[in-house]
């Protein structure tokens, strides 16, 4: 099964002076259980993207299918309301939209709302909280305002996760976060995907793309220039660059250093991976040196 769109329109204030075309002839299929990065310059669409995947938006032209079913089709109506579910949204700064007077509270406010009993809510807020890393008896009657910025997203994503989605999308989700925040929610992230979820994330960051994405598009101008694995989208640098975009900070070193001569591969992202590629290389050149 799987989120697909069909040669995708969407045009914001459509026949006003203000027309402003977002999508453009979008084709996307997003496997369940893939790790799929959506990168871009800001306006080139993302956003807008990601926001016809659970039909908060409809598009003004073609079709977008969860688990084979047209979502706005008329004879999916009844359907709607789950197939949307099926799709867990998640803005950026989610902590802002934060509410309730206690974290088990708007934590439990999806699953209440979708009319289960109590002791389902319970369970399903006990579940999120545990899949982050949140303990449930030391924050469950605390107020979500009173929590630092990094617990607070993971409550707001907590009160998404709840709802059992079975594709999780996320627009920014590390925008704000310290780097140790961001280093812990990204491994969180990780392990959902490992434990089967679908993730489709929006990033400015092309080293986490690197890191965990399987697979990428780049967008600009409402369309999809590129598509691939991260490797594959970071062995063109050039066009990356013209669309206003830049590579992982270790690829670039790898690229600098097979310019000056050293045949490094330029695959690879992890730090320790980067680092023994380099020593490898050095040796194989007998401390000729890389120049």
């Amino acid at each position: 099964m799987s989120l697909e769109m069909k040669h995708v329109f969407y045009t914001y204030q459509e026949g006003s002076p203000a027309e402003s075309h977002a999508l453009q002839d979008i084709c996307l299929n997003i496997n369940e259980g893939e790790f799929l990065g959506i990168v871009g310059h800001t306006g080139s669409g993302k956003s807008t993207l990601i926001q016809h995947l659970n039909g908060l938006l409809k598009p003004s032209k073609g079709e977008v299918l969860i688990d084979g079913i047209n979502i706005n089709q008329k004879e999916a109506k009844a359907q709607r309301k789950e197939l949307r579910m099926r799709v867990g949204l998640v803005f950026q700064y989610p902590e802002y939209q934060l509410f309730e007077e206690t974290v088990e509270l708007d934590i439990g406010f999806g699953p209440r709302n979708m009319g289960l009993k109590e002791s389902e809510v319970t369970a399903r807020v006990q579940e999120a909280m545990a899949l982050l890393k949140l303990d449930y008896k030391t924050l469950r009657k605390q107020s979500p305002f009173d929590l630092s910025g990094g617990q607070k997203r993971k409550v707001a994503i907590a009160g998404v996760l709840a709802m059992k989605p079975k594709y999780l999308v996320l627009d920014e989700p590390t925008a704000g976060l310290d780097p140790r925040g961001r280093e812990e929610f990204l491994e969180q992230l990780q392990t959902l995907h490992q434990q089967g979820m679908t993730i489709i994330m929006v990033s400015h960051s092309m080293d986490d793309m690197a890191r965990y994405a399987q697979r990428m598009i780049v967008m600009d101008h409402g369309q999809i220039q590129l598509e691939g694995k991260p490797h594959e989208i970071f062995s063109q640098p050039e066009k990356l660059l013209q669309i206003g975009l830049d590579v992982p900070s270790l690829t670039k070193l790898l690229l600098e250093l097979k310019q000056r001569g050293l045949d490094v591969r330029t695959d690879l992202f992890e730090p320790e991976a980067v680092k023994d590629e380099i020593m490898r290389v050095i040796k194989e050149k007998d401390g000729r040196g890389i120049c």
